[in-house]
């Protein structure tokens, strides 16, 4: 990629808090969790449109884009396409991690969705994308909780759908599966809904929508090295 350049990040807030709406979230074990922050620039402030090859598209360019670079998280986003095949922007995906770290005991289910590939989950999906070298890289992977947290605005709530639609055009405003198991109940994994910004634990087994991620592995805690 070329002519990327890093913004700060506001490091002493969690992404959750800056960036997703205030509320209180049940999840299977009765657990919640509440945040609240309304003063905040817009997320897509700090993004930039990329095409097939890793090139940054010109803000006046209309061309179409296959990712999106978050300037702050200096993370690469896939971008949902109509066109059937790995990209395509309403299929579903069962959880599946064949790494013990990652699935903790639990390593979900094969085939448990709706998609154009041999097998529907998330493992499936990750080796389909790395195939095809989505925007010039092949290391693309499922984002952690707290990076899928990074993309929702609050400003968009009202519109059900809190993915800024200039970058994510096909975004459905369902629930996309990360790739952190849910620690007390390992059978589950969290996911983030696109419609009203809440995170909570969903069986593994369940058919959720799902979208890739590349880049180290963004820490709120710790600001990303600039370029």
């Amino acid at each position: 990629m070329t002519n990327i350049k890093l913004l700060n990040y506001p490091w002493s807030r969690e992404p959750r808090t800056m960036i997703w709406p205030s509320a209180c979230m049940a999840i299977a074990l009765g657990l919640s969790a509440c945040s609240e922050n309304t003063d905040r620039e817009a997320v897509a402030e700090s993004w930039q449109r990329i095409d097939q090859q890793g090139q940054v598209i010109d803000s006046s360019d209309d061309a179409r884009h296959h990712c999106v670079f978050d300037r702050r998280t200096n993370l690469l986003w896939e971008v949902k396409q109509t066109e059937s095949g790995a990209h395509r922007f309403d299929a579903t995906y069962s959880w599946y991690s064949n790494d013990p770290a990652q699935h903790m005991s639990e390593p979900g289910l094969r085939d448990g969705g709706k998609c154009d590939l041999a097998s529907c989950e998330t493992e499936a999906l990750v080796a389909a994308v790395n195939s095809s070298g989505l925007c010039g890289h092949r290391d693309w992977r499922m984002p952690q909780r707290e990076e899928l947290l990074t993309l929702g605005d609050y400003g968009l709530i009202e519109s059900g759908n809190v993915l800024d639609p200039e970058f994510f055009p096909l975004a459905l405003p369902g629930e996309y599966w990360s790739a952190s198991t849910f620690r007390l109940y390992p059978q589950s994994a969290w996911v983030v809904s696109a419609a009203n910004g809440l995170d909570r634990g969903e069986r593994k087994t369940e058919a959720r929508l799902a979208r890739l991620v590349r880049g180290e592995i963004f820490n709120p805690r710790k600001p990303p090295e600039s370029n």
